[in-house]
């Protein structure tokens, strides 16, 4: 809901696989054509980040946000270097719950004994930042706000939020 208020009615928001998928169909709105790129549900993690980078450049002009979680950020990370060498100002806005939350969810709920979602999750700032791009973790809703208004132009800003306790929707 806050970044929805915080992002102008020309903004592209780019989603990848997984609970964001859901919260954005929720709680954004899209008021202009071709404003939300998803994989409509097919499981392609990762896409959420070269699809940014791809509307960035086919609209340098409008705002463009990626939201991904860490696992699917971990399928595509290289293309953060493309990114900065292209000088593609987008946002990245990385849910990090330290696995495949979505996905261990789904089988905790079917008292199916988690298994591979538990995912080593690296330092994605130090990474970000090894490539580049400008990075912060959000400290809070006030800072993501300023985050959100000082994004550079002219490289990736990957803002990384921490899930602090178990999401249970």
């Amino acid at each position: 809901k806050e970044l929805s208020s915080q992002l102008p009615d020309t903004s592209v928001v780019a989603c990848d696989v997984g609970q964001h998928q859901m919260w954005v169909a929720q709680h954004m709105r899209f008021t202009s054509p071709r404003n939300h790129l998803s994989s409509a549900g097919l499981g392609t993690m990762g896409f959420g980040l070269p699809a940014a980078i791809g509307a960035k450049l086919g609209e340098p002009g409008r705002p463009v946000v990626s939201l991904m979680g860490d696992g699917g950020l971990q399928f595509t990370l290289p293309e953060l270097a493309s990114a900065v060498e292209a000088k593609v100002g987008i946002v990245v806005l990385l849910w990090n719950n330290h696995g495949y939350g979505e996905i261990k969810r789904y089988m905790e709920r079917r008292e199916i004994t988690p298994l591979g979602v538990d995912i080593y999750t690296p330092d994605f700032l130090a990474i970000a930042r090894g490539f580049g791009c400008a990075a912060e973790r959000a400290r809070d809703l006030e800072h993501l706000r300023e985050l959100l208004r000082g994004a550079p132009a002219d490289r990736p800003l990957i803002v990384e939020v921490l899930q602090a306790a178990p999401f249970h929707p």
